[in-house]
Formats: structure tokens, sequence, C-alpha cells
């Protein structure tokens, strides 16, 4: 899929950077991995019967939104920290250049883990092997959240970083508005409206006082599976630090029951499913405008989450 922010590379530049990675070792063929929606990846093959994953960001002069700014270093660091400081499956960090002297932006080569994602391999699998995995993930997700930070909001971007969780989620949610403003994307609800909301709404963003680490895209295609088990976690560029409840698992549309049990969360409360429905907008609302700035083939994304926006609307905002 031939995105617009894949930033395809030529055989003679793959070889430059793969040389400059593994200079010990001998390159046997590369191939174009193709279930990802952001970064072009590779994998790699050497004759020694190893592998490895090259990613590389888009290129500088694709408009990406406000989020993407930047979220390869993000990526890098995250996996870096989680593989430090916990026991969750990630892939290693084999080499990372962000320099741009061989490439048109920064790349980096990760462990090719076993197995494949379990969108992939979901059909396959017992309804048990299914529910195993969900719980397994609760649990391993709330090992990352347990990284804390002194600061809220993306690694990567300073301007919304901030020691009060209302005031970055205000900045991120704004974010969203002007960049669907700025590409003329009718995200079908009021921006005026919404923010009025959150400011009334203001208390249940308080209550989260400390910064911890969110992957916020642990959904199936993410998720690597072997025999049934567990292989890893990857797509680590869209941590940010903020509340737990916007992790995937926590979505109000696609919760399962599994995920919360893995977790430990027996029964959430009226305040934190009312966050989680503004979180479940925040995502949509990007969802909503990933046609545009990526250029994918149908506005079919757009449609859905547009659709489902409007009922998590409702819901936060009945009349």
């Amino acid at each position: 899929m031939a995105y617009l922010t894949k930033n395809i590379q030529s055989e003679s530049t793959l070889a430059k950077l793969i040389q400059q990675a593994f200079p010990e070792r001998k390159l046997e063929n590369f191939r174009e991995l193709t279930e990802g929606y952001f970064n072009i990846a590779y994998e790699v093959s050497f004759d020694d019967g190893t592998a490895s994953i090259l990613k590389i960001a888009p290129h500088p002069t694709v408009t990406v939104m406000t989020y993407e700014q930047n979220i390869m270093e993000s990526e890098v660091r995250s996996m870096r920290l989680v593989a430090q400081k916990t026991h969750v499956p990630v892939p290693r960090v084999e080499f990372y250049d962000p320099s741009c002297q061989w490439c048109s932006a920064p790349y980096f080569f990760m462990e090719k883990l076993k197995g494949e994602s379990l969108s992939t391999r979901k059909s396959r699998l017992t309804p048990q092997e299914v529910n195993d995995v969900y719980s397994l993930v609760g649990s391993l997700t709330k090992e990352i959240n347990q990284i804390t930070n002194a600061y809220f909001g993306y690694p990567g971007l300073k301007k919304f970083q901030g020691e009060n969780w209302y005031e970055v989620f205000c900045e991120m949610l704004k974010a969203v508005m002007m960049d669907a403003e700025k590409e003329s994307i009718d995200l079908k609800i009021s921006s005026r409206e919404l923010l009025d909301l959150l400011d009334k709404d203001k208390n249940l963003f308080l209550e989260v006082v400390t910064p911890r680490l969110v992957h916020w895209d642990v959904w199936d295609g993410n998720i690597f599976i072997e025999d049934g088990r567990l292989t890893g976690i990857i797509d680590w560029e869209r941590c940010l630090w903020g509340d737990p409840l916007m992790e995937v698992g926590f979505r109000s549309y696609a919760q399962s029951p599994d995920f919360l049990r893995g977790y430990g969360i027996g029964q959430l409360t009226e305040e934190e499913n009312r966050r989680i429905l503004w979180y479940d907008l925040y995502l949509l609302m990007i969802v909503a405008q990933e046609h545009v700035y990526r250029k994918y083939e149908t506005a079919d994304s757009y449609d859905w989450a547009t659709t489902l926006l409007g009922k998590k609307y409702i819901e936060l905002n009945p009349k």
C-alpha cells in the first residue's frame, strides 16, 4: 500500500542503510512489509539466517498530522525504555540513525519478532487462545503504564508537554481540530461545543496526576503471536505520557472483558467511563483524517470514524 507517508527508497539506498547498520553481515535479500499504515518497513534477511526489520520515517516534505511529528524518535526512546524497565516483550533496537546523512529521513533497525500479527493469525486460533492473548495483553499494558514521568504529553513535541493533564489534553485536542481545519475535513461535530464541554468536564482530568507511559496503539495488528503465544508488541511510535485509559483496550466500542481482567480492573467508575469517551473522540477524530493526510484509496476509514464519532459525542453530551 503506497500511502503518502511511506518513504519508499531505491534498492541502492536500502543497501547503503543496511551496510551502515550491519557491516559484518552479508545481505541476502529484503522485501517491503505492507501491513503498516504510516512508516514504510522492510524485512532484511542475511546469509547467516538472521533477519532484521527496517523502518523509515516519512519524507520531511510530507505533511503529517501534528501529533505525528518526530514520532520515530519517540518510538526508539520508548522501546528502549520499556526493554529496560519492564518484562514486556519488545523488539530490540539494533541501530538508529536520525542524522539523515544516508537517507532522506530518520530510520532504525529492530529485531524481527517470531510469528505473525494477531490480526493475521486470529482466525486460526481457538476462542480460548484469543481470550488468553487479550488477557496477557491487559497485564502487559498495565506493566507499560507503570513507567512514570515528570511531565504529560508527547515525548517528541515539547509544545504539548506539561504538568497538568487537563491542559495538555486540551492542547492535543485543539491540535487535532486545527489539523482538520487545515485540510477542510468535516468531523461532523462542532469544535466550539466540544471545547466548551471539555471545560465543563475539567475536574474529571484533574484526577490524573501521574504521567504514565501509554502505548496507545496495541491493536491486533501490533500484537505478534506464534503457536497461540504472544511473542511481542510492536509500533511504539505513538507512545505518550498520559492517562492509561487512553490505551486501545479501554476504548468503549472495543473493550474486551479478557483485557480488563488481565489489566486487573473489575469495574470502571462513572468518571473513568466518561474520560474513556473523551479519549474515544480524540482517537476517532484522528482516524477520520488519515485518509486525507495519507492519501488512502477510499474514504472508508473516514466514514467509519465520523459515524462512530457522532454516536460517542451524543453519549458524552445527550440532549
